[in-house]
């Protein structure tokens, strides 16, 4: 079976990240501890991870600022 895309996230690429996965999916990364580092790493992560490129015009924070706007994003884009 394979994992789901917020099980990867959460136990792959936050663990990798080293920072807490949120319980509620509207809280800011940057609340968490994500600076500018993690988030590239967190771009590069998914990429990795789920076999994505994601466009150069995505690549702003604010569409990644929390794992509501995360996992959506990758719902989309993997379909």
């Amino acid at each position: 079976m394979s994992k789901s895309i917020e099980s990867i996230l959460r136990d792959e690429i936050f663990a990798e990240l080293d920072i807490e996965y949120p319980d509620d999916y509207d809280t800011r990364l940057l609340d968490q501890g994500l600076d500018s580092a993690g988030f590239i790493q967190l771009i590069v992560s998914m990429e990795s991870k789920f076999n994505i490129s994601i466009p150069d015009e995505d690549l702003l924070f604010e569409k990644f600022s929390t794992t509501g706007l995360i996992l959506n994003y990758l719902a989309e884009t993997r379909i």
